[in-house]
């Protein structure tokens, strides 16, 4: 049975704390033998990346804002600060609590709440401190019909997550459209053609060696 202790180093999906020089590189699996993979990036240009004894791997499986509760650890991109909006969020498994815990600059990342064009981002990692908001359960009623208008949204989760030993805290806005993920343990087995990943690579005289993969289970896009 395979741990999560494969996947703790998966702690680069959301650290700058990685042995330099690294490359985040994004995109779907053109092809893949085992000791190599191709992989096709947004732009249309595609990548060689050697796969090594010490290269780990992680699936990316949806889960849902209901199950960002208080006391989880979690991992988000955001943009803006007045406050922050999340991108995405992960729930990391208890065993990878402390994962790159802090906030610090990321990369540019698809915003996919608000159409798939790429923004600048920070990360933020800690446990969460309060949950509020999001979808409670209410007695209803059924309208079948046309929208005529439609403003706003709905459903929206604010966090308070703190970090660190100087209790860092971020308050941070998560809409419903954000996806929200989690880890899964897995091995090279899932280097198939069509996944869609997230990979930390070594970069070497410009040979990328791949350290940490995290592919998107059942065509997911790993949101990070």
């Amino acid at each position: 049975m395979l741990r999560f202790t494969m996947i703790a180093a998966l702690a680069a999906l959301s650290t700058a704390a990685v042995a330099a020089p690294v490359e985040r590189v994004r995109g779907t699996i053109e092809s893949a033998n085992g000791t190599t993979f191709t992989l096709k990036q947004d732009d249309g240009s595609s990548k060689s990346i050697s796969l090594g004894s010490d290269t780990t791997y992680a699936s990316v499986v949806k889960s849902s804002l209901d199950q960002i509760k208080d006391g989880v650890f979690v991992g988000t991109a955001t943009k803006g600060d007045n406050p922050p909006t999340a991108l995405e969020v992960v729930l990391f498994p208890e065993k990878m609590r402390g994962t790159g815990e802090g906030h610090y600059d990321w990369d540019e990342i698809q915003d996919t709440t608000t159409g798939g064009s790429k923004v600048k981002s920070s990360m933020t990692n800690g446990t969460v401190k309060a949950a509020t908001g999001g979808m409670p359960k209410v007695k209803s009623s059924m309208t079948n019909g046309t929208v005529a208008k439609s403003t706003g949204a709905t459903g929206a989760k604010t966090l308070t997550v703190t970090y660190g030993k100087d209790g860092g805290t971020q308050t941070i806005t998560v809409p419903p459209s954000a996806p929200i993920v989690t880890f899964e343990p897995a091995d090279a087995a899932i280097m198939k053609p069509g996944a869609k990943v997230f990979v930390i690579a070594g970069n070497e005289d410009g040979k990328l060696s791949a350290k940490r993969v995290a592919v998107g289970k059942d065509g997911l896009r790993p949101p990070m």
